[in-house]
């Protein structure tokens, strides 16, 4: 029933609705061009083991298996404030995050960069790398390796283009679209029952005389139609006799009637 009452409100008061959906659509652009959106980027990097772990002409890829704990360590290095506030403080429209590839099972690095816009994402990307090799020799470097027990880093792959994440500005547009929408419809059924409402007040005035202008009582228009009305002349009545003139004639004797 309140559906029904609200599509007869918006059909008979269609001028609030298309007034309604224009202010909708035009906040729904002002949200669009306002609205934040995120440009990601990401790179992989694998951890190589050191020639000391590597029998002599065999392949390196083969002996990774033992580099979880090494990427671990990196990884928590790489998030932490003495690192992280170094580069986001250089661009804070940005941020970055260092984690286990979760699609392969060797020690893979994956760099995931988020900024505001395409430059600055892909250049916090590059700094990235080049601050995760200084970082690995830092911490062999506390550890005092040889060069020859050290683990080393391989770019496996970096993004030359951005990705487009619109996931907040597309929620912001939903949550506008949608209450303008109801808020049209809502104001519209109230303002038609507001109307409907002033216009039954106006005819009902109108419908009611003044005091002035009620008509007499029943006794006091007889009264006046009484006094109103005008004598008739015998005149009027065509074929009729005056009493008076018959009055006036003498009655014949009878034996003059038998005569």
């Amino acid at each position: 029933m309140f559906l029904r009452d609200l599509y007869a409100s918006a059909k008979r008061r269609w001028y609030f609705v298309l007034a309604g959906l224009l202010v909708t659509a035009a906040m729904s652009f002002w949200v669009f061009r306002v609205a934040p959106v995120t440009y990601e980027a990401t790179a992989n990097v694998a951890l190589i083991p050191p020639p000391t772990a590597v029998i002599s002409g065999d392949n390196p890829f083969l002996y990774m298996g033992g580099l979880d704990q090494a990427m671990g360590v990196l990884t928590v290095k790489l998030n932490s404030d003495s690192v992280r506030s170094a580069i986001e403080d250089e661009f804070p429209g940005a941020e970055y995050a260092t984690e286990r590839d979760a699609t392969t099972s060797g020690p893979i690095v994956r760099v995931k960069v988020a900024g505001d816009s395409t430059a600055t994402t892909l250049e916090v990307l590059n700094r990235v790398l080049d601050v995760m090799p200084a970082t690995l020799s830092s911490l062999q470097d506390e550890l005092s390796l040889p060069q020859a027990s050290r683990i080393s880093l391989l770019t496996l792959g970096i993004d030359k283009e951005t990705t487009l994440v619109s996931e907040a500005r597309t929620r912001a547009l939903l949550v506008v679209a949608s209450l303008g929408m109801a808020g049209t419809l809502l104001l519209t059924g109230l303002a038609d029952k507001r109307l409907i409402r002033r216009r039954g007040k106006k005819h009902a005035g109108a419908g009611t005389a003044p005091l002035n202008e009620l008509p007499p009582p029943e006794g006091e228009l007889r009264r006046r139609n009484r006094t109103g009305r005008l004598p008739l002349s015998g005149e009027g009545y065509s074929g009729a006799t005056s009493p008076t003139a018959t009055a006036s004639e003498p009655l014949a004797p009878v034996a003059d009637l038998r005569r």
